[in-house]
């Protein structure tokens, strides 16, 4: 494992360049979010998809992270959602559940249909847009854990696993993000989180 601080400059530069290495290797990492620590790999990468699957023992499908909405577009069908409410909620402690329109290992989907964030955390998002390909945004723990807000809260054992571990400090929100299906008209809230509670009334009053 290499630890890695975003204190400074310098070791922001060196997080950066790491991260990237090991990502294109098809390595771990685990990185800061706007919500919570996340385990990071390379989510087109069959082999990166499947070792870290391995690592959270559980089936459930693979959040993945995009730099913006043009690069959500490469990945997901959004035409059914007005524009301005993407816009309100992306970037945002927000996953959207959308049609799939690319065909990724198994593991980041269970059906027809992919879970997508943009963070609001210039890190990883500047390192996904480095990358030009979404990287997984998989909880930093292990199935039975609690969902970290500080590196101290990721189980030692995946922080030896990992390759590289970025510490960007407390995360923003601190808990989970709020998980959104815009595959239903309207859209629905399917898991409560990070988001403002009037995020109901954003949804429900936005123009078609």
């Amino acid at each position: 494992m290499n630890l890695i601080n975003l204190d400074t400059w310098n070791s922001y530069s060196r997080a950066f360049e790491e991260a990237a290495k090991a990502v294109l290797a098809g390595e771990i990492v685990v990185y800061p979010t706007d919500t919570i620590y996340k385990i990071g790999a390379k989510a087109t990468d069959k082999d990166a998809v499947s070792k870290l699957r391995r690592i959270r023992e559980e089936d459930s499908p693979l959040p993945i992270v995009v730099s913006d909405l043009n690069m959500m577009r490469k990945y997901c069908r959004t035409d059914a959602v007005p524009f301005v409410l993407l816009q309100q909620l992306f970037p945002g402690p927000v996953t959207g559940i959308f049609p799939k329109i690319y065909d990724f290992p198994e593991g980041i989907t269970a059906d027809e249909n992919v879970r997508i964030r943009i963070p609001e955390h210039n890190f990883i998002v500047s390192l996904v847009r480095k990358f030009d390909f979404p990287v997984t945004s998989a909880r930093a723990n292990l199935p039975v854990g609690r969902s970290p807000k500080t590196v101290e809260e990721i189980p030692t054992e995946l922080k030896k696993i990992a390759k590289v571990v970025v510490d960007g400090g407390r995360c923003r929100y601190g808990v989970d993000s709020t998980v959104i299906d815009f595959t239903t008209k309207p859209a629905e809230i399917v898991r409560e989180g990070a988001a403002s509670k009037s995020i109901a009334d954003i949804i429900k009053n936005c123009p078609e």
